[in-house]
């Protein structure tokens, strides 16, 4: 198995865990408001990763700081925004338009890297953005600022995905780098969930009687323990351990499955319904997906070949 097989089977594993929250967590909002969740939980992966990585901690430098401020400003920025988005949009659209970053990341990819898209990645985003409309089948017919939001959400998550490319595609010590990047994102993402708490939710006085009604309640509790673990410090430090592995294009492709993995798992332990369209949309992006790693494969073996072939023929 090659190493970008076994990163991009890395990233499946963070879209499934990625995808379980909005099942988890679809309770949880009735007991904690969205922004004040958001910053329990990472002020709880905080403290877990203080436990877990304190000595991969120490000697941090103003380097990685500051790198790791930025990915946090994305990562938060885009998330936050998404939370937001969805308070004045349709979930279908939230997830049309949040799907839209395999777009967005290879115009990234391109203007911050200078690294071209193959052919086949193209035809991947192609294939996944026709199959995210099937599957979600969007109404935009009003447009509000929710859209708005949400299409931002996802220009900077694919800033993301390119800027955590740019800086750990060539560091040697990869494991202590991913532990103090998700360190600084947790921080980062504190700061600004509180700053929106503040600004649209409640006030300091509050905050104690909110925060505690959260973690006394079974559903907010059970979200924010596997958002913390789960969510937070296994999947921030993998993908940025691997996702260097691989390139940003496929792993927005890789996360453009986390709405039909949602609804999958919605239909086995809510008992939604799923539709055909769905199923239809979901087998498309799927084939995206295929048409990029099969494609991507076939042309890599091409090329080793014809590398063969010159070398014997010398």
């Amino acid at each position: 198995m090659t190493k970008s097989l076994k990163a991009e089977l890395w990233l499946v594993s963070i879209a499934f865990i990625w995808s379980a929250t909005f099942v988890i967590i679809k309770n949880a909002f009735d007991d904690v408001p969205p922004f004040l969740y958001s910053a329990i939980r990472f002020t709880f992966a905080t403290f877990c990763g203080l436990v877990l990585w304190n000595k991969s901690l120490r000697g941090i430098t103003r380097d990685e700081i500051q790198k790791g401020t930025i990915l946090g400003l994305l990562f938060s920025a885009g998330f936050l925004l998404q939370m937001w988005g969805l308070n004045y949009t349709t979930v279908s659209k939230s997830a049309f338009i949040s799907g839209s970053m395999v777009v967005f990341t290879p115009i990234c990819y391109w203007i911050m890297e200078r690294r071209p898209v193959s052919l086949f990645q193209k035809l991947g985003v192609i294939i996944v953005i026709g199959g995210l409309w099937v599957f979600t089948q969007p109404d935009f017919s009003n447009l509000n600022m929710g859209d708005v939001a949400t299409l931002i959400c996802s220009a900077l998550w694919g800033m993301y995905l390119t800027y955590l490319d740019m800086i750990t595609r060539d560091s040697k010590t990869i494991g202590t780098l991913s532990v103090r990047l998700a360190m600084v994102q947790f921080i980062v993402s504190i700061i600004a969930s509180l700053g929106l708490y503040f600004c649209f939710e409640g006030t300091l006085a509050q905050l104690p009687t909110l925060t505690l009604k959260a973690l006394t309640s079974a559903p907010a509790l059970y979200a924010i323990l596997y958002t913390v673990l789960l969510g937070s410090i296994f999947c921030m430090y993998i993908q940025a351990r691997v996702q260097r592995d691989t390139t940003p294009v496929k792993a927005a492709l890789i996360f453009s499955l986390e709405p039909i993995i949602a609804s999958t798992l919605a239909v086995i332990i809510l008992h939604e319904t799923f539709y055909s369209d769905q199923i239809w949309g979901g087998a498309l992006v799927l084939g995206g997906i295929l048409a990029a790693e099969v494609g991507d494969a076939i042309m890599r073996r091409c090329g080793e070949n014809q590398i063969l072939t010159q070398s014997t023929q010398r």
